[in-house]
């Protein structure tokens, strides 16, 4: 049975939102004010309507289908996102997931009752400054204030070598959970390690190479000894 969404605002965060949903196998109801928004969404999404979420009459009008949750991402007002969170509040839908477009914001909607809020600029901001000063990131994933994934270049040391003889697990209480190669780099007699580019989860004799990307989750302390390697 395919999970079902409502997703309110249909902007660049909105509509990249409910149009991967859509991809990922779920039913997506999208509404928003804008016709533009809402046509540009209709052959993507299952469903997309054009209204007003913040009219308790008009969003009770589409709460005829259970929901798996509803994910409000509504312009640069913040009054219409805390009144049809409210609203989906009081309509009894169980998860709400809330794009909060400042602190106060975002308080607000914790005191209201929303559990879920998120800040995506912030978040992404911060995800983009961790790769750019961390040495040897090709991205970052904090996972919360003490945990993280990694995608991160090997050092030249650690070249021809298999996970086995690196022992990273012990040497630095990180875990590798993947080895990613890539493509654009290999050569041709790599050309069977360009089919197979990324590997979950790799195996102990699987040997890194100056074209492997190495993806790892630990401690932000454990991973900093990591990327310090030469």
């Amino acid at each position: 049975m395919k999970k079902k969404f409502f997703v309110i605002g249909l902007g660049n965060f909105g509509f990249s939102l409910a149009k991967t949903l859509e991809g990922n196998g779920c039913e997506v109801l999208g509404i928003d004010t804008s016709r533009e928004l809402v046509e540009r969404s209709m052959d993507y999404l299952s469903h997309a309507v054009i209204g007003d979420a913040s009219n308790k009459d008009t969003l009770k009008s589409l709460m005829e289908t259970d929901f798996d949750g509803a994910i409000v991402s509504i312009g640069h007002d913040m009054s219409p996102s805390i009144l049809v969170s409210l609203y989906l509040l009081e309509f009894g839908i169980e998860r709400i997931i809330v794009r909060a477009m400042s602190e106060e914001h975002g308080k607000i909607l914790n005191l209201i009752g929303i559990s879920e809020v998120i800040y995506p600029e912030t978040e992404m901001a911060v995800r983009l400054a961790n790769k750019l000063s961390k040495k040897n990131a090709v991205d970052y994933l904090p996972l919360d204030e003490d945990y993280s994934i990694i995608e991160a270049m090997p050092p030249k040391s650690f070249w021809s070598k298999s996970l086995k003889e690196l022992n990273i697990t012990s040497r630095f209480n990180c875990q590798v959970i993947a080895l990613k190669y890539s493509s654009d780099k290999l050569k041709r007699e790599d050309a069977e390690m360009a089919i197979n580019s990324l590997k979950i989860p790799p195996k102990a004799d699987d040997i890194i190479t100056e074209n492997s990307i190495m993806i790892l989750i630990g401690k932000n302390s454990d991973i900093e000894r990591f990327l310090a390697i030469k």
